[in-house]
């Protein structure tokens, strides 16, 4: 194996290469499907260098990935998952790609907006992590404005399986013709927080859609459509996340972004959060 500094371990490699998530990664540790120069590792905790050892997940090499970005303006009735046990259209049915994406967090398969989908696994698991505090954007359609007092409710925080769920931002963004439209900002990542929280409080949902992932937002993207990240879209997530070239699980690694180039990670100064 390489030099302990430049070692890492198993499960972040597997995940960083597109292979699974972290945890399914620790499973097919557990499972001994990963071997390392010919060794089978069972045991987590194990450490190791894609760019020096031979890593094998079921007997096929590991290859390192060139990390790929994609946001996708997710229509009704797809679900956030990269295959469906009973067939049914999947966001990946949207984004054809040669890279194993995966999508980051879940959108339920009546919401509409941003999602982003990835194989770099480090960015995957800091944008759904609630300590990293990045905020998602809902906009709600509700046939007509909540009373002032369900409002202040809403901003007071709901409580949602016995935790105190408070928005950083609720309110009317404006009237259509079909309704209101409520501004939601949260830092929450639990499943159907927002459909919930407005059940609670027994606010009609006519549409849900998100916005906004942190510094990222969905407008100008039509429904159903799906691009790569520009280069200062990835700058300004990476600085949201706390992400340089040593925190970093691909170091200075080529980046595809919409414009066609490969750009790289730069090195910055970590502020914000830990």
């Amino acid at each position: 194996m390489a030099g302990e500094e430049s070692l890492e371990r198993l499960q972040r490699i597997l995940s960083a290469a597109g292979v699974s998530s972290r945890r399914a990664a620790e499973q097919y540790i557990l499972d001994g499907r990963v071997s390392v120069n010919g060794k089978v590792v069972n045991q987590l905790g194990a450490k190791a260098d894609l760019s020096v050892d031979e890593i094998k997940v079921d007997g096929k090499p590991l290859r390192p990935q060139t990390p790929r970005y994609v946001m996708l303006n997710k229509p009704h009735g797809y679900i956030a998952t990269t295959s469906d046990e009973r067939g049914r259209r999947t966001v990946m049915d949207l984004v054809p790609a040669r890279e194993r994406l995966y999508p980051v967090g879940r959108l339920d398969r009546d919401t509409e907006g941003l999602l982003l989908l990835t194989n770099d696994g480090l960015v995957a698991h800091r944008i759904m992590h609630p300590s990293f505090g990045l905020e998602k954007e809902y906009e709600v359609l509700t046939p007509a404005p909540p009373p002032a007092q369900v409002l202040a409710h809403l901003r007071a925080g709901v409580q949602i399986e016995n935790r105190l769920v408070t928005p950083s931002e609720a309110r009317v963004l404006r009237q259509t013709d079909r309704g209101a439209i409520l501004r939601v900002t949260l830092h929450e990542g639990m499943n159907h927080v927002v459909r919930r929280m407005m059940d609670a409080l027994e606010i009609q949902v006519i549409s849900l859609t998100r916005t906004r992932v942190g510094p990222l937002t969905v407008r100008g993207l039509p429904v159903g459509a799906h691009r790569d990240l520009r280069a200062g879209e990835l700058g300004s997530l990476f600085e949201a996340l706390n992400i340089d070239d040593e925190t970093s699980l691909s170091p200075a690694s080529d980046i595809k972004t919409s414009t066609g180039t490969d750009t790289r990670r730069k090195p910055r100064t970590q502020r914000g959060r830990p």
